[in-house]
């Protein structure tokens, strides 16, 4: 028996464990990954139950119970958490939707931009010559033209919609993308494994999606990550301004941008929104970080 137990101990020494079971062991480590994952999960448990999360309409107007002080200040009650706006709606309610509009914008304008520029970045970084002149002449002219300001041209020529902020984020911030997976390309490109799939005669698109694609995977997510939280941010600055999401639509930004008349007199009417928008952006670059850090086989010890 001990023979046995020995010759086990021994075989788990000479056989590593799984990159899998690896990546898992760093996960359960890492504080910072574990602490971005849950405020990105809270966001979106948030967005996909709001309707059995929030305690009353959102849109519902109430002008006799305007301005309500959350349950905690004087003058509280706990049939509004988190007090009433201007207009008498519950804004616990109306944070809880506004999670919606936040992570559609965020997971629909990463996923638009992260395919382009992905696309792209593996058609340049792989046949490389005139395809990847034409790639960079695209990435150099996105990243000669200042994001913001077409954003803002943009949403003030086609409204503010949900659909056409996702559609312009998403058109805007792919450039990212296409420069980090271009290089990876590039570098996978003279391994000997793709070499062998093209002398067993793998067609271009094969190598290209299903040889390439899954080891610049981890580059995409972590990118990912970061341009999910520029798109989050952006959407609530533009609604803040009053080009992005418009009233009744709960959005985060635009709850700040309806509260900063009562800054001084009703204060939460801004730091609750806001500091939704900052532990969200926080979260996801938390995320981020974790992400690259428990993917990085280097990283392992």
């Amino acid at each position: 028996m001990a023979d046995v137990t020995q010759n086990q101990t021994s075989l788990d020494d000479v056989i590593p464990p799984s990159p899998w079971a690896e990546m898992r062991r760093h996960a359960r480590g890492h504080k910072g990954f574990q602490i971005g994952l849950a405020l990105l999960v809270i966001a979106l448990l948030c967005a996909i139950f709001s309707p059995l999360i929030a305690t009353h309409d959102p849109y519902a107007q109430d002008l006799n119970n305007k301005l309500v002080p959350p349950f905690w200040v004087e003058g509280g009650s706990t049939a509004h958490l988190l007090g009433t706006d201007s207009l008498g709606r519950d804004f616990f309610s109306r944070i809880v939707y506004g999670a919606q509009v936040t992570m559609i914008i965020g997971l629909g304008a990463t996923l638009m931009s992260g395919i382009i520029g992905s696309t792209l970045g593996i058609l340049g970084g792989y046949f490389g010559g005139r395809t990847d002149q034409v790639v960079m002449f695209f990435v150099n002219v996105k990243l000669a033209m200042p994001g913001i300001l077409i954003a803002l041209s943009l949403v003030s020529i086609f409204g503010g919609s949900l659909l056409v902020l996702t559609l312009i984020l998403g058109f805007l911030f792919w450039d990212r993308f296409a420069v980090v997976v271009r290089s990876a390309t590039q570098q996978i490109r003279a391994n000997e494994f793709i070499t062998a799939a093209e002398v067993a005669g793998a067609g271009r698109f094969w190598i290209m999606f299903r040889e390439i694609l899954p080891n610049v995977m981890n580059q995409i997510i972590i990118i990912a990550s970061l341009e999910m939280a520029i798109a989050i941010l952006v959407e609530a600055a533009l609604s803040f301004l009053g080009l992005g999401i418009q009233p009744p639509t709960p959005s985060w930004g635009l709850l700040v941008s309806e509260g900063r008349t009562f800054m001084f007199f009703k204060p939460y009417l801004i730091l609750i929104p806001g500091a939704a928008i900052f532990l969200l952006v926080v979260g996801i670059n938390l995320l981020g970080d974790g992400l690259r850090d428990i993917t990085a086989p280097e990283g392992w010890n």
